[in-house]
């Protein structure tokens, strides 16, 4: 059954209004320390760092055998961007930046995907200020829509046009993050915006009002992405697949202590508690082996992009996929 994720599954974890969260550097990777043990860098996106105090919390941390030093990244884009220089080996984001990933030659594969929204449920909601007099998406023709370019945020708002009978070219984007979207809305700067939690569930507290969201044309993907270097490296590839399973074990708790993670994830991101609350109770974290499903899903994305001309051409999204973990994510669930 899906399981409660954090927003590792929607692409960050950013608050706002005073709660900002944004990212920063990586310490450069070393695969063996002085000692023998091999160290994990992973990629966190935030500046909060929810998988270790999940990882803790579930008590999942026990007995591991390497060490976990993470790194905070505003975005999957700038983690991706961060793969040449060896700051990570492994990080977890929404699947649409690895598209630009590949196209753009990163050196580094999808290891293992996740659902993570539950039917019927979207990840990424398009949001109007209270008092709009948006009522739907189709009311955004000519009006100026906050979503951040190569991401989940964008992919979703393009799909959810067209189910509305518009393209992207009939709004007016403003390229902002998650955070400072939110910003812009509240302040008036921007008509919506396509937002993903925490700054959805902030929007909504302050009486901000959903008009659309992609529950029935995009399936929601959290994605590990692994950088080819750790991969090569036996020793940390071995640390990647328990890393991978520890953490949907620790999802898997969460699931089943929902006010004690919420607890922990609101101490963690410093978020209010009932936010906290409305974040985590609404995410959920399905880890599947990678197969056709997610495959279709991703060449789909990718055609998009190169029919709207944000890319060349679609890259053939399976030579981005490594499956070499599938059998021991199946012998788990």
């Amino acid at each position: 059954m899906p399981i409660r994720s954090t927003t590792i599954a929607s692409t960050a974890v950013l608050a706002v209004a005073g709660l900002a969260l944004s990212g920063c550097a990586a310490t450069a990777a070393s695969s063996t320390p002085n000692d023998g043990t091999v160290t994990l860098h992973v990629g966190q996106l935030g500046q909060a760092k929810v998988s270790e105090a999940l990882l803790e919390a579930s008590g999942e941390n026990d007995g591991v055998d390497y060490e976990i030093d993470t790194a905070l990244f505003d975005s999957g884009p700038a983690a991706l961007e961060a793969v040449p220089s060896g700051q990570i080996d492994v990080v977890n984001m929404a699947d649409t930046p690895m598209i630009f990933g590949q196209v753009a030659g990163t050196e580094a594969h999808i290891v293992a995907a996740a659902k993570t929204s539950a039917p019927g449920g979207s990840v990424v909601e398009i949001v109007v200020p209270a008092g709009s007099d948006i009522d739907d998406a189709a009311d955004l023709a000519g009006k100026k829509v906050a979503t951040l370019q190569g991401t989940t945020l964008q992919y979703s708002l393009i799909e959810i046009l067209g189910e509305h009978g518009l393209t992207y070219d009939d709004i007016v984007p403003a390229n902002l993050p998650p955070a400072d979207a939110y910003t812009a809305l509240t302040n008036g700067d921007v008509d919506a915006a396509a937002l993903l939690d925490p700054q959805r569930a902030i929007a909504l507290a302050a009486g901000g009002q959903v008009i659309a969201n992609a529950s029935d044309v995009v399936t929601d993907w959290n994605i590990t992405v692994a950088t080819d270097a750790a991969l090569a490296d036996d020793a940390k590839a071995d640390a990647i697949e328990d890393y991978v399973l520890r953490l949907d074990r620790a999802y898997r708790w969460a699931d089943e202590h929902p006010d004690e993670w919420a607890k922990v994830y609101a101490e963690t991101t410093g978020l209010p508690l009932e936010i906290a609350t409305a974040v985590t109770a609404r995410d959920t974290y399905d880890l599947v082996p990678l197969g056709d499903e997610f495959t279709t899903s991703q060449q789909q994305q990718a055609d998009t992009y190169a029919e709207i001309g944000l890319i060349p051409e679609a890259p053939d999204v399976a030579q981005s996929l490594d499956d070499r973990y599938n059998a021991a994510i199946e012998a788990s669930r």
